[in-house]
């Protein structure tokens, strides 16, 4: 065997796991439209910015994941979760194989079966262990809660969606909601999510965001995640979401600036029915707060 040969069969499984990694589902990066590095000179990819549905009961990235809520949860106590993640050559999902993604590396949307109760998490990885990530939780209600994972490993810099679930004990099961509601006030603060026609094509939705005091006078927001606002939306079935963040192009240069007017955003939704959007906005001098809206699409 010619050692030219004896190269290009050595190279053959990395060209292949290359392929492979290439060949995941990818949602376009179109929300800071470029890579971008932040002040540690860390590479901070833009990350998922499209107004695209994902259904995970449909689309399946080939990577594992081993999710370890503990035997007991208890609405209103604190939970420690522990998940490993696995790549698709079975190698562990270090920190360092995780790009920056609206400058965190893994994000965590875990929202219970009623949709009512949604809370935003950022997974750190173990000191120790390559692959284990831990984050705490404090569940609000009783029943079934879903798990998505939204992240870019930097070997193939595309957006990989993973979901699991678990349970939270005792009886009571919150109401889901049932009736479109747009407007949502939190005390002296008013909210509300203007619906817009279907784009020509009948697919996009555009919503406009805005946030005003019992006054009408609008509310100055602080960046949350590299942006002024984000939204995810849920449909009734948790078979996935949308990870939306506003067209504006206005984005925070750092953390003291501020928005304020309206935020537009666009979704796709997949079909129709009732979608519970949840609002991701931060005040001055307090931590984030969390809107929830009810969307019909459709008749």
């Amino acid at each position: 065997m010619t050692a030219s040969l004896r190269a290009a069969l050595f190279a053959l499984p990395f060209v292949g796991a290359y392929f492979v990694a290439r060949s995941l589902p990818v949602s376009p990066c179109d929300f800071l439209h470029e890579e971008t590095y932040n002040s540690e000179g860390v590479l901070d990819y833009c990350g998922g910015g499209d107004s695209a549905f994902v259904d995970l009961s449909l689309r399946k990235w080939p990577l594992t994941l081993d999710f370890r809520p503990p035997a007991d949860l208890n609405p209103g106590e604190v939970a420690e979760l522990e998940m490993n993640i696995k790549q698709f050559d079975g190698s562990p999902l270090s920190a360092d194989e995780v790009a920056l993604s609206h400058t965190k590396k893994i994000h965590l949307l875990v929202v219970d079966e009623s949709l009512t109760d949604y809370q935003h998490l950022h997974p750190e990885p173990d000191s120790i262990f390559d692959g284990t990530w831990r984050c705490a939780l404090t569940p609000k209600n009783s029943g079934n809660y879903f798990v998505f994972f939204d992240f870019i490993p930097t070997r193939s810099p595309r957006r990989v969606l993973m979901t699991t679930s678990f349970a939270v004990d005792g009886n009571r099961i919150a109401e889901s909601p049932v009736e479109e509601n747009l407007l949502f006030a939190s005390g002296k603060r008013r909210f509300e999510l203007k619906k817009g026609e279907p784009d020509k094509d009948g697919g996009d939705l555009q919503l406009v965001f805005e946030a005003s005091d019992e006054s009408g006078e609008t509310l100055a927001l602080r960046p949350v995640m590299g942006a002024f606002a984000h939204m995810v939306a849920f449909d009734g079935d948790l078979n996935g979401f949308a990870h939306l963040h506003p067209l504006e192009n206005a984005l925070p240069a750092g953390q003291a600036d501020i928005h304020k007017g309206p935020l537009t955003f666009t979704f796709s939704p997949p079909k129709e029915g009732l979608y519970r959007l949840w609002a991701q906005v931060r005040f001055s001098g307090e931590s984030e707060t969390f809107i929830p809206f009810d969307l019909r699409v459709g008749s």
